[in-house]
């Protein structure tokens, strides 16, 4: 099968830049061909060149008021450079993405495929709506982004919730000397409780909460040891997303905390880690900073938003507290100092959790089935006889990040 995905930035910005990545090498390990139409290279271009066959840059998939004409003309280019690879599918991340999927998609007679994976605007724009109901399957991370799209325009009879899945050939856990030396890297001592948090800097992600329930905990327990590791977002403000950095800092004076950058690879990170928090404000559609650390052992705090539930079910749906609540939050990450000693099974139990119901290969199979139902509706619609496919290969999962 020959797949048209477009993406934005190819690059580490959040946990949709690496899903869309994961999920495409994956697809191709499988024997698919994937094309990339895209706007900016980032730190991930590198890994897209080794897997996809024709990658085609634009200005935008969008027309923007300012420079109309000019960004009008880049639209028109990419979707004649998409039709030239003449895609079986096509297969989008970001609802802006739709209306070229759905240009090209209709000049080809292929079908369009939406991941789901952010909640929708707050107002959906009336131009999006005709194309959102142009799309043929539709895979939702989670429940919970999947009722936020109803009535948008978006047809739920076409959408599957099918959980993000994780590299369980990589994300593993470590030992006690990998740990010791990531820790020793960072001037953290081996008998500190390492508190993690990975992701964006903005004030959506309740990263001054975390602090604030830090700097609680630490009044009680001094033995703590918080992570940073992120940069500013890049949204609508980004003089505000830099002072909110410099509020956090503030509000850690005097406390152990480590400031990183946000990094390619955290993997070492998360292993090093006693305990990983995800501090949201907002409806996370499903979270990486969750998922990954389970896989890794390392149990996980979060708020009870979005679709962090729906990953932190059953036993482990003690680790949920309410967002903004910085005393919840404290007195949960608190519960697990010393959990290595005290709790000695807690690691592989979250691990084995992760191998149930996180598998990687159990969501490429899903996307599958979206592209073949998509394409065997097109087919039966247009009354054409279907084209040719390749024989798919078996998933190489240590390939997939």
């Amino acid at each position: 099968m020959r797949i048209l995905t477009v993406a934005n930035h190819l690059g580490a910005r959040g946990g949709l830049e690496r899903t869309q990545l994961t999920n495409c090498r994956a697809l191709a390990a499988r024997g698919h061909q994937m094309d990339l139409v895209y706007v900016s290279a980032g730190d991930f271009a590198e890994e897209w060149e080794r897997f996809t066959g024709t990658m085609i840059p634009t200005v935008g998939t969008l027309p923007r008021r300012r420079h109309a004409v000019a960004s009008a003309l880049g639209v028109v280019s990419a979707i004649r450079a998409g039709r030239r690879t003449r895609p079986d599918a096509l297969y989008v991340y970001r609802y802006w993405d739709i209306p070229y999927a759905v240009a090209v998609g209709r000049l080809v007679g292929s079908p369009v495929v939406y991941h789901l994976c952010l909640p929708p605007p707050p107002i959906v724009p009336r131009w999006l709506v005709p194309f959102l109901g142009r799309v043929d399957r539709t895979l939702s991370v989670s429940r919970d982004t999947a009722t936020r799209w109803r009535d948008t325009g978006l047809r739920s009879d076409r959408t599957t919730v099918v959980l993000t899945g994780i590299d369980l050939a990589r994300y593993v856990p470590a030992d006690a000397e990998q740990r010791s030396s990531t820790r020793r890297a960072l001037g953290i001592g081996d008998g500190a409780s390492v508190v993690l948090y990975a992701g964006r800097i903005g004030r959506e992600k309740g990263v001054d909460v975390l602090v604030r329930a830090f700097a609680e905990l630490s009044e009680k327990n001094p033995g703590g040891h918080l992570v940073v590791v992120g940069s500013p977002s890049l949204g609508s403000d980004p003089a505000d997303s830099a002072r909110y950095e410099a509020e956090l800092r503030e509000l850690a004076e005097g406390l152990a905390v480590s400031w990183l950058p946000a990094q390619r690879d955290v993997l070492a990170l998360i292993q090093s880690a006693d305990v990983a928090v995800v501090p949201s404000l907002w409806p996370e559609p499903l979270s990486r900073s969750v998922m990954e650390p389970l896989a890794c052992g390392i149990p996980v705090v979060a708020t009870n938003v979005g679709g962090n539930p729906e990953i932190l079910t059953d036993w482990l749906a003690q680790y949920l507290v309410e967002p903004g609540d910085v005393s919840g939050l404290a007195e949960r990450v608190g519960s697990l100092y010393g959990w290595r000693q005290r709790q000695g099974d807690l690691g592989e139990r979250c691990r084995r959790d992760a191998e149930a119901r996180l598998s990687l290969d159990a969501e490429v199979d899903a996307i599958e089935a979206a592209f073949q139902g998509a394409i065997d509706s097109t087919v039966l619609a247009d009354h054409r006889p279907a084209r040719r496919r390749r024989t798919n290969s078996p998933t190489d999962a240590t390939s997939c990040g």
